[in-house]
């Protein structure tokens, strides 16, 4: 599911790259049957509305390490927070770190501004000027989908309409997100997002003609809108969380781990929403909305196996996103946590 935590890069990125070990046979876990056929665990069909899911279900979905990789990063944030201010207290009576050589540094190294500057104010300025520039940007990045997108509602494909609806009364969502639909190139994504106090949603088109013209494939759709607004369900989308986390989002690898764990998070709650494994979208994102139906299953778990090295290991360290391989190897498993780093 870029640029703040949910966002085009919190939405159904396309990396495909991992360390996953080979195995001479598919191990029991993994369905042999179309990915589209499998019910994950606990996702019952039955007539009629499904309840909501419960406070105990959403936390069991979550990713084992997503609260304490949270937790972690927004202590270091109200330490950075404090430090500053408390640095920027003691300049005011010329003590301190941000006062002579060390101050001097600071401002050279970690602010980039001329050393004879005064580091407390320029450190205040961030301080008061980075959430202020957040608001703006969030503001302004939801004007752009407002003027350029389509609001999909009751008359402008409603059978998505009637999807968002549904899901956000199992979600227990206070209200039904905004969803906009509009092109970005042929770019396949799509991301949830917030203003201060709403979220909504945007499907770029290229991802969404696969329920409508190619392969009427409403399901892979279902999964990828199950998937953004399980974002707003976790609150990811908030501008609260947001903030909460803004400096450690400076950490490379401890801001990329958090944003994989919300990934495998949204993914097990998709495939409860929508009782389907959700490998199919993730094959879209890879070949493409023409291809992504030609896939041979069993083949591409084999390739995953062998997806593995340094290098690999590397390159879904510093993602933002698990890379396809361990990605979908948990959703097949349609259960537990997936691998965050090995």
């Amino acid at each position: 599911m870029d640029g703040f935590n949910s966002n085009p890069e919190e939405g159904m990125n396309l990396n495909s790259n991992s360390g996953i070990p080979a195995q001479p046979v598919f191990q029991p876990q993994i369905p042999m049957t179309p990915p589209q056929a499998f019910v994950p665990q606990g996702a019952v069909k039955k007539d009629g509305p499904l309840p909501p899911f419960t406070e105990q279900q959403i936390r069991s979905f979550r990713h084992k390490a997503e609260m304490p990789i949270y937790i972690a990063m927004v202590i270091f944030n109200l330490l950075v927070v404090s430090i500053a201010l408390i640095g920027s207290f003691l300049a005011f009576f010329d003590v301190g770190p941000l006062t002579g050589k060390s101050g001097a540094m600071i401002n050279q190294l970690i602010l980039g501004i001329p050393a004879e500057a005064s580091a407390h104010i320029e450190i205040l300025i961030v301080l008061i000027g980075l959430p202020l520039i957040l608001m703006f940007a969030v503001y302004l990045y939801y004007a752009q989908y407002r003027a350029n997108a389509i609001r999909i509602t009751e008359k402008n494909f409603p059978e998505i309409y009637e999807v968002v609806e549904d899901y956000s009364r199992r979600l227990g969502l206070k209200r039904v997100p905004k969803v906009y639909l509009t092109q970005e190139n042929g770019v396949m994504n799509a991301f949830a997002t917030f203003i201060l106090r709403r979220q909504y949603i945007v499907l770029l088109a290229d991802l969404f003609e696969v329920a409508y013209l190619e392969h009427h494939d409403l399901n892979s759709i279902k999964f990828i809108i199950g998937h953004e607004m399980t974002h707003i369900r976790l609150r990811h989308s908030t501008f609260s969380y947001n903030l909460s986390i803004l400096f450690a989002e400076y950490l490379p690898i401890l801001s990329s781990a958090l944003s994989r764990c919300r990934e495998y998070s949204c993914d097990r709650v998709a495939q409860q929403l929508v009782g389907v494994s959700g490998v199919e979208p993730m094959l879209a994102l890879i070949v493409g909305k023409h291809l992504y139906k030609k896939v041979d299953i069993e083949d591409y778990v084999q390739h995953c196996r062998e997806t593995r090295g340094f290098f690999v290991f590397l390159v879904n360290l510093l993602s933002s996103h698990p890379i396809m391989p361990k990605r979908i190897q948990a959703l097949l498993k349609d259960h537990g946590s997936g691998r965050l780093f090995f």
